[in-house]
C-alpha cells in the first residue's frame, strides 16, 4: 500500500470502520458545539488545541479509538506507524441547508462540494497522510463521494471513513429530497458536525519520510485554512477573484489525478530521467508494456474494472503509442516527433469506443509486419520490443475485458 506499481492493480485506499462503543463521547462533543451557537451562514471550526480541556480530552480519547488503529493496521500492517497529527485536528460544523436544491449556490465554503484532492504532496512516498471523518449527527443531507473509485458515504454518528489528504479524488454533494420539508422544521435548523482527525501513516523504516510528509501536511492545512477563511469573511472584489483562482486551481489538480494520475507521471519522469543518464531503452521497455501488465494482472485475478484502471490502463496505452509509432517513423522520415504528435492522438481517439477499437489494432499489425519485414537494419533491442509486444497482444486475446 506505501508503494506504487502501475502494472498491479490498485487496492481502494478508503477506509472506514464503526465506533459502536462511543457514542455517548461524540454526543458530548456534539451538545458543546450546539451551545456554542456555531454561525447558521458560514461554517464554523475549533482546532483541537483550542477546546476547554474536557472537550480536548474526549477529541483525543476518540482519534487513539483502537477501532481506529486497527483499521490502519488491517490495510497497511500491523508493523505500520501510525502517529496522530493532533495540529490538524478539529472540530468542524456546516451550518444548516434550508434548500437542498440549491447546495452548492448557498454553500459559503463551496470548494469542499467541487470536486477536488486536500493536499499537494503526493510525491512524498512510502508514507500516508490520513484524514478520518467521524459523524456526529444523523446526517441526512450530504453524502462524501470518492469519484475515482468510486465510493459513496453518509456519515452519520459513529461513522468513521478515512482517505488520503494528498491523493484521494472527493466532494461533497446534497442528497436531494423532493418531498416538501418545511424550512421552519426542526430537522432543517440542525448543523451538520464532524470530526476531523488526521494520522500519518508509514513503515517503521521510513521514519524520515512520514516526519516530513507530516509537517508539510500541517503547514499547508493551517495556511488553507486560514486563506479559505480570509475569503469567506471579505466581500472585497479582488479577495472574490482569489477564491476564485482557489476553485479553478483546485479542480485543474483534482483533473490531473483523475484523468493523468500523479503517480503515473512521476513514474515516466523517473524513467526519463534514468534514460537521459544511461540510455533511452531504459524508458522504452520499462513503459510500453504496463498497460498489458495490468491488463493481465486485473484479468488473472478477476477484478472489477474501474476509473482507475481506465486511466491507468489508457494512459499506458498513449504512451506506447508514441514510442511505437516514433520507433516506425524513424525508420520512415527524418522528423519523427512532429509526424508522432499528430498521427498519435489522432489514432488514440479510436480507442473511445469499442467499435473503432480494431482500427489501432489493425495499424499496430501493420507496422509490426513492415518493420519486420522491411527493415534489416533494426537494433536488437528493438526485435525484443516488437516480439515482446507480439507476445503480449497474443496473451491480451485470450484474456478479454470489458472496458
Amino acid at each position: 500500500m506505501f508503494l506504487y506499481l502501475p502494472w498491479k492493480f490498485q487496492n481502494s485506499r478508503v477506509l472506514n470502520c464503526k465506533l459502536n462503543n462511543d457514542i455517548y463521547l461524540l454526543n458530548l462533543i456534539r451538545v458543546w458545539v450546539i451551545k456554542q451557537d456555531p454561525s447558521i451562514n458560514t461554517p464554523t471550526h475549533w482546532w483541537c488545541k483550542d477546546l476547554p480541556s474536557n472537550i480536548n480530552e474526549l477529541f483525543c480519547d476518540i482519534s487513539k479509538n483502537n477501532k481506529i488503529i486497527e483499521m490502519f493496521k488491517t490495510s497497511f500492517g500491523n508493523d505500520c506507524i501510525v502517529d496522530i497529527l493532533d495540529d490538524m485536528n478539529e472540530i468542524y460544523v456546516s451550518p444548516p441547508l434550508n434548500n437542498n436544491k440549491n447546495f452548492k449556490k448557498n454553500a459559503p465554503d463551496n470548494i469542499f462540494y467541487t470536486r477536488h484532492i486536500d493536499g499537494p504532496f503526493f510525491y512524498i512516498p512510502f508514507a500516508s497522510c490520513y484524514r478520518v471523518i467521524v459523524g456526529l449527527d444523523d446526517n441526512r443531507d450530504t453524502m462524501t463521494v470518492f469519484n475515482i473509485i468510486p465510493e459513496t458515504y453518509i456519515i452519520k454518528t459513529g461513522d468513521v471513513v478515512g482517505f488520503d489528504f494528498n491523493r484521494e479524488c472527493h466532494y461533497v454533494t446534497p442528497i436531494i429530497r423532493y418531498n416538501d420539508i418545511n424550512n421552519d422544521t426542526i430537522y432543517n435548523k440542525k448543523y451538520r458536525v464532524i470530526l476531523k482527525i488526521h494520522y500519518c501513516v508509514y513503515p517503521k523504516w521510513a521514519f524520515v519520510f512520514g516526519f516530513i510528509l507530516s509537517k508539510l501536511s500541517i503547514m499547508y492545512n493551517k495556511l488553507f485554512r486560514a486563506l479559505l477563511l480570509f475569503t469567506l469573511k471579505s466581500q472585497n472584489k479582488y479577495i472574490k477573484c482569489l477564491a476564485k483562482s482557489m476553485t479553478i486551481t483546485t479542480k485543474v489538480y483534482h483533473d490531473i489525478e483523475y484523468y493523468i494520475g500523479n503517480n503515473n507521471i512521476q513514474y515516466i519522469l523517473l524513467l526519463y530521467f534514468i534514460s537521459t543518464k544511461t540510455n533511452y531503452y531504459v524508458l522504452l521497455l520499462s513503459s510500453s508494456f504496463i498497460h498489458y501488465l495490468r491488463w493481465i494482472d486485473t484479468s488473472v485475478n478477476n477484478i472489477d474494472i474501474n476509473n482507475i484502471f481506465r486511466r491507468d490502463y489508457y494512459f499506458y496505452k498513449f504512451i506506447y503509442m508514441l514510442q511505437f509509432i516514433h520507433m516506425y517513423l524513424s525508420y520512415k522520415i527524418e522528423n519523427p516527433i512532429l509526424y508522432t504528435s499528430i498521427i498519435v492522438p489522432t489514432i488514440f481517439t479510436t480507442y473511445v469506443s469499442k467499435y473503432t477499437i480494431i482500427i489501432p489494432k489493425l495499424i499496430e499489425i501493420y507496422l509490426t509486419y513492415d518493420m519486420l519485414n522491411n527493415y534489416n537494419n533494426l537494433k536488437y533491442v528493438e526485435y525484443i520490443y516488437i516480439y515482446v509486444n507480439i507476445l503480449f497482444n497474443y496473451i491480451q486475446l485470450y484474456k478479454p475485458i470489458d472496458m
